[in-house]
């Protein structure tokens, strides 16, 4: 017997979609920006598709906050109510959303308001939206229709130079894109092949947008970008399906599925952990991962503190409750979709063997 190759074989196997289920979508940028800075002459000749994705397990808490609203756990994956009512813009008031125990109480504030026309959706017959991510400037939203796939993603203007430039490399020699027109903006377009494209359009309002079309003629390419248009949060929150989480909605959400896991581990947060569970995710998965991954988040550290103190006890204490964590409604929920629920299960595994798992600050975005 091999336990190496035993150990293997148990290890949970990552598929395509359960990998571009990993919220990892801050590591994309800064990877990119290491792939272009390399000397053009040492570039290798098959460059990312899209902005290197998923490439690390990163789980980051964003930092804008949101109002509370009220949704159930049940309908973040079985459909929401139905109720697409976006933020008021003047509410800037902090609200404290209440759960079973005052330890495991959310703190939320109102987000300021924000400019209009920094979103993008696809507004066609047959299209449905089936991922959504959003943090700070990124924000991005998958559209499927039968085998199509249709990605739409807005980054920061500093990033479009660098982008450009990532994409002019996808062509020998590199050279800019073809001309084509985005919601009465200019952009470029590049392919990958025959029905794979990759369109950049021109900065606006201090971001720009990629949209990408996999499985699509380019007909069908230039008949979506057609139409695409340029609209505000709530419009793009209206636009979504409705078991996605609106800003409104999201609070109330994050406590339904912290309540969820107390119900299973019968405590809150650890005494002086960080009670605040900041998200902007819309995506059921997404939201799942910052609540699940704070609340683990915080019990590792305090199992890492009584191991430091020599207090076995406490230790043992929060091995257990981690020990609880395939259990957790929310992780069985999201266990279908990816590959998450393994990460968390994984380290609770090393925490029930004794062992302050190394890196589980940046699996799991501890601040």
């Amino acid at each position: 017997m091999d336990p190496l190759n035993d150990r293997l074989d148990q290890s949970p196997k990552l598929t395509d979609h359960a990998v571009s289920r990993l919220p990892l979508h801050a590591a994309r940028a800064e990877l990119l920006e290491e792939i272009v800075s390399t000397d053009v002459t040492e570039r290798p000749a098959d460059l990312p598709a899209t902005a290197p994705r998923h490439r690390r397990w990163l789980i980051p808490l964003a930092a804008a906050a949101v109002v509370a609203g009220v949704v159930g756990a049940t309908s973040l994956w079985a459909g929401g109510s139905g109720q697409q009512t976006p933020a008021p813009a003047s509410s800037t008031a902090p609200t404290v959303a209440a759960s079973p125990s005052d330890d495991a109480a959310v703190e939320t504030t109102a987000p300021a308001p924000e400019a209009t026309g920094t979103y993008a959706v696809l507004d066609a017959p047959g299209w449905v939206a089936t991922y959504a991510e959003s943090e700070g400037d990124y924000a991005s939203v998958t559209y499927e229709k039968g085998d199509a796939r249709f990605e739409i993603t807005r980054y920061p203007a500093s990033s479009y130079d660098m982008y450009v430039d990532d994409r002019e490399h996808i062509v020998e020699p590199p050279a800019p894109g073809e001309p084509v027109e985005v919601a009465g903006l200019a952009g470029q377009m590049w392919a990958y092949s025959a029905d794979d494209h990759t369109v950049i359009r021109e900065v606006q309002d201090g971001s720009w947008l990629e949209l990408r079309g996999g499985e699509m003629t380019l007909q069908a390419l230039l008949e979506a970008l057609s139409n695409v248009r340029i609209v505000d949060r709530g419009a793009f929150e209206a636009s979504l399906p409705d078991r996605f989480v609106t800003d409104d909605e999201r609070p109330a959400a994050g406590v339904s599925l912290i309540d969820g896991i107390v119900g299973v581990t019968g405590a809150g947060w650890p005494d002086g952990a960080e009670r605040t569970v900041d998200s902007e995710e819309q995506d059921p998965y997404q939201l799942g991962a910052d609540v699940a991954g704070a609340y683990a988040c915080a019990w590792i550290e305090e199992f890492a503190a009584a191991t430091r103190d020599g207090d076995d006890s406490r230790a043992a204490a929060a091995a257990r409750l981690l020990g609880t964590s395939r259990d957790w409604p929310v992780l069985q929920e999201m266990d279908a979709e990816g590959d998450y629920p393994e990460m968390v299960w994984e380290l609770a595994d090393q925490v029930a063997a004794g062992q302050v798992p190394q890196g589980f600050r940046g699996s799991l975005g501890c601040h």
